[in-house]
């Protein structure tokens, strides 16, 4: 039985690639940092799945981090027991060594690959790799378009909200999240990360694979922007000496989805997919008949941004589609026995010392 949680590292977003990788593992946690360079197909996902494999034989609890541009595949692995973080260091998400050999290393996938067998392919790869660019910069002007649009819409809705029902709402359900007790820490930390994502298989939501045995579901009219609300329960969570996990949008920059306070066990969500402890409807908060006049303004914002998000998805299908092709190039020409050296011999300077 696996105990492993799946997040993302990263995702596109309408103003380029958003990044969790500063926060993937706890600093205080971390004693080793592999980072694997390599072009396409040279089986960096592999590598980490077969790392994770081996350390974590047991079920021990690990993060798997998925990529937003092929969700099947890894761009890193968390594995707290044994100090071990291993990740992806190429583009969009380039990472370099903080501490080189003390405690960070560089393994170079790419020395297996015969790169003379490669050159006579060099005119196709620069082709795939511009086409790739481009479907990415259509990708992330949708992104835009669609931002553009949740933002008027959620700007609508808040200016036409009861603000004083709102605030009494967002102290009850303070009261409820923090009404019972867990281990608090000295220095209260947030750390953001990405449970959502725009991806070439369609909008993917992690958020059941992160459930905690307490659940607080926000009801909300469509496109209602719950961050406000989210952040302040994650200030009262701090105040009150809990760590929190801040989920971040990855569609609307600065927005936030859901809110986890680990120790409490508890998630705060506006994803219906879940079964919730307690329920705030806060569309309550808007009055009867006060949008009647901004129906038609709403319904066509919300079809403009599902028609910007299906335009980037198929832009981000498209540069999968390519990435692929770019591995037909990679995979033929990989020494696969040498890869399986350097797999044995990462293995053997991972296994705790006797």
């Amino acid at each position: 039985m696996t105990t492993a949680r799946t997040l993302f590292p990263g995702a596109m977003g309408p103003e380029g690639f958003i990044s969790c990788f500063d926060h993937l593992m706890d600093d205080a946690l971390l004693r080793r940092k592999l980072i694997l360079k390599g072009g396409p197909g040279v089986g960096k996902s592999t590598f980490m799945r077969r790392v994770h494999a081996a350390l974590c034989a047991n079920g021990e609890p690990s993060t798997l981090y998925f990529c937003s541009g092929d969700p099947d595949s890894l761009d890193g692995v968390a594995v707290p027991h044994a100090g071990l973080l291993i990740l992806d260091g190429t583009a969009p998400h380039i990472v370099d060594p903080e501490i080189p050999g003390a405690r960070d290393s560089i393994i170079n996938l790419g020395v297996c690959l015969n790169e003379a067998a490669m050159c006579p392919h060099l005119p196709h790869i620069r082709v795939c790799m511009a086409d790739h660019a481009a479907c990415s910069r259509r990708a992330r002007a949708c992104l835009a378009a669609a931002a553009a649009l949740a933002r008027d819409h959620a700007a609508v809705l808040c200016a036409a909200a009861d603000n004083a029902r709102m605030a009494r709402m967002t102290h009850a359900l303070i009261q409820s999240v923090l009404s019972q007790k867990g281990e608090t820490s000295a220095v209260p930390s947030v750390r953001p990360i990405l449970t959502d994502a725009v991806t070439p298989k369609g909008e993917l939501c992690l958020i059941g694979e992160n459930a905690q045995p307490r659940v607080f579901r926000l009801l909300a009219h469509w496109g209602m922007d719950m961050t406000p609300i989210l952040r302040e329960i994650s200030l009262a969570a701090r105040m009150a000496g809990y760590d929190v996990e801040e989920h971040l949008c990855p569609t609307v920059p600065d927005r936030l989805l859901h809110l986890t306070i680990p120790s409490l066990g508890t998630l705060i969500t506006s994803s219906d997919i879940l079964p919730s402890e307690q329920t705030f409807d806060f569309s309550s908060c808007i009055p009867q008949g006060a949008l009647l006049r901004y129906e038609c303004a709403l319904e066509q914002g919300r079809a403009g941004i599902r028609l910007h998000l299906h335009r980037a998805i198929a832009a981000l299908t498209q540069a999968k589609q390519l990435h692929d092709e770019l591995e037909s190039f990679y995979v033929p020409n990989m020494d696969f026995g040498r890869w399986q050296e350097i797999l044995e011999e990462t293995l053997d300077t991972l296994q705790p010392a006797d």
